[in-house]
């Protein structure tokens, strides 16, 4: 029998993926106890897949919290709900909280987040689940080693904006480094159009620039050049890395039975496997780094068993390092805003993009709201939270 019990809040796809991942830690000692999600089918296809009983179903989360009393808590909504659910998580005091990336839509929001946890003595983590890839922590010993040098700069050139795929890779970035401290940062961004990400405006491509407390920068191309997507390219002063990701086969991948599949099968992220190769004076050409796979997300949810134990004393995953990328895409969007560069700490609470789309400083030349995950969304009001 399980030692504890997980409750999900937004049965959605990443929601599989985070499950999973529960399930997936050795001697699976935590069960999924109990679900909420506003949507009927979503909350009848998710509890049917994971044998969650009809009684352990909810429509109102707080509801849920109150009632179940959850050891972990795991919030698997959009961007926009995130800090309104963990603080209201923090206020039930589980061990832990696991909150899907990016943290929040702003600093203040983060910085509330943080705020209710520590004032609850409840633990935070922020689920940017890659650096837990085997290969990926082969990587930073590999650089800790001096394999390439002292690092001089990572490159970023994923598809997408700051909030959603290049905030992976910002948290990449400082885990291989060692979390050192942004001191500056200088940023654009292109919004010609009014495009929005989860229901938040969202840039159409960015350009940035952080100067590290390490000496290092770290360059952001985002949708601006063809790269690694996913991972990154390390520029050390004796040679250089690639971290990239693939993934399993499909065959050899678990689908969703009768879940509403939109997308990718949901496992394929579980199934994911990071890809390290690096060069230097020594190595004649490419050596690839090999480690034994594991799944990265399951790997995230047993650090938030050993933190809540006691075993550790802060994950790789920790809300204190996901505030840390906030601050630099916040950074980012008002160093575009203000147009010029932005010293750390940042002063500024709010998402400064979504104030220039407000004030109008981001005229949209092509008139006409898309959302680029409407996919994701379930039942005739195009939205998460409506059924």
């Amino acid at each position: 029998m399980s030692q504890y019990r997980t409750a999900i809040i937004a049965c959605g796809v990443i929601a599989r993926v985070h499950a999973r991942g529960w399930l997936g830690v050795p001697g699976q000692p935590t069960a999924i106890g109990a679900i909420a999600d506003t949507n009927p089918d979503a909350r009848r296809e998710f509890g049917d897949f994971f044998n969650v009983g009809q009684e352990h179903r909810y429509a109102d989360y707080r509801e849920m919290l109150d009632k179940e009393r959850p050891d972990f808590v795991d919030v698997c909504s959009w961007h926009q709900q995130h800090a309104e659910m963990v603080i209201a998580a923090a206020a039930r005091r589980p061990k832990a909280i696991i909150c899907q990336k990016p943290m929040a839509t702003s600093l203040g929001e983060a910085d509330e987040m943080l705020t209710a946890c520590i004032r609850n003595g409840v633990n935070l983590i922020i689920a940017f689940q890659r650096p837990h890839h085997a290969t990926w922590l082969q990587a930073r010993e590999l650089i800790r080693q001096g394999a390439i040098g002292q690092v001089t700069q990572i490159q970023l050139d994923d598809g997408g904006n700051l909030l959603n795929t290049n905030s992976h890779n910002i948290r990449l970035a400082l885990f291989l480094m060692d979390e050192p401290q942004a001191e500056w940062v200088m940023g654009t961004v292109e919004r010609t159009t009014d495009l929005v990400e989860r229901g938040l405006p969202a840039e159409e491509a960015c350009l940035g620039l952080v100067q590290c407390s390490n000496g290092a920068t770290i360059l952001i191309q985002g949708n601006l050049v063809r790269g690694l997507g996913q991972g990154c390219r390390v520029i050390g002063t004796e040679g250089i890395m690639e971290l990239d990701t693939t993934h399993h086969p499909d065959s050899e991948i678990p689908d969703d039975g009768s879940m509403y599949t939109p997308e990718i099968p949901s496992a394929r992220y579980n199934y994911e496997i990071g890809v390290v190769r690096y060069m230097n004076g020594a190595t004649n050409g490419w050596q690839q780094v090999e480690a034994p796979w594991h799944d990265c997300w399951a790997h995230q949810c047993q650090e938030a068993i050993d933190w809540a134990e006691g075993k550790i004393e802060q994950p790789i995953s920790s809300a204190e390092r996901a505030r840390a990328v906030q601050e630099i895409m916040m950074a980012l969007y008002e160093s575009a805003r203000k147009r010029q560069r932005i010293y750390m700490p940042l002063k500024t609470r709010v998402n400064p993009l979504r104030l220039m789309v407000e004030n109008g400083d981001l005229p949209v030349e092509w008139p006409g709201r898309y959302e680029s995950r409407a996919r994701l969304v379930r039942g005739e009001g195009m939205s998460w939270h409506q059924g």
